[in-house]
């Protein structure tokens, strides 16, 4: 059997090192605690393994899972739906307009998928390289404001 040279290429892909995923997570939730809202903020990677977790101070402990379940759903769908950012995603999937008695959701959501605003994809140029999830502010919008300044943060060292 033989294979051309192209089928067995390698992919080669960036990977978002744990320094700058804690620097991100720390900035969002430093971000929103400026504000006066106590959140957690969650990065994971390109498989949606945590790369890295803040709970800031007085954050409620539900804010750890949904930080999570708002990063792992822009890893997850961010790629199919062409969206980076849990808020296009749920806009994206949700009909309109909404008929009355249904929801955005299949009656048997995956596990671990959130469409509540506030995850945000990381990317090196075009490439989704991480996402960051964050949770426990009044509103999605704040949370997302929040995610934003934290990627911000590492912007400009997310260089190929």
């Amino acid at each position: 059997m033989t294979f051309s040279s192209g089928a067995l290429a390698l992919k080669t892909y960036y990977q978002l090192p744990v320094a700058l995923a804690v620097e991100a997570a720390m900035e969002a939730v430093n971000s929103c605690q400026r504000d006066g809202y106590n959140v957690t903020a969650t990065v994971v990677n390109q498989e949606g393994l945590v790369q890295a977790v803040v709970r800031g101070d007085g954050a409620t402990p539900h804010t750890i899972e949904y930080s999570l379940y708002k990063a792992f759903t822009l890893i997850t769908l961010g790629p199919i739906t062409g969206e980076d950012s849990t808020e296009a995603i749920a806009k994206k999937m949700t009909p309109t307009p909404l008929p009355l008695g249904s929801l955005p959701l299949a009656p048997d959501p995956v596990t671990g998928l959130s469409f509540s605003t506030g995850g945000l994809a990381i990317k090196v140029g075009d490439e989704l390289v991480a996402a960051i999830g964050v949770s426990g502010s009044p509103n999605g919008n704040l949370d997302q404001i929040c995610g934003i300044k934290g990627i911000e943060k590492i912007k400009s060292r997310l260089v190929p």
